[in-house]
């Protein structure tokens, strides 16, 4: 008996969407994503969960 023969149909295939970005456009988007991190982790910093070690209370 001869094997049997598999139909792929086209309608299976993933289809991939790119989005081309320039050099420029990516490091911009890189700065704008450490900037944010940057300014959590700062907001962050000085609240250690404890007001009284936070820098510049005076007491």
């Amino acid at each position: 008996m001869a094997p049997r023969r598999t139909i792929r149909s086209t309608a299976d295939q993933e289809t991939i969407n790119a989005t081309t970005v320039t050099n420029a456009q990516l490091q911009t988007m890189i700065d704008q994503g450490v900037t944010a991190a940057l300014a959590a982790r700062n907001a962050l910093r000085s609240t250690n969960g404890d007001d009284s070690h936070n820098s510049g209370t005076g007491v």
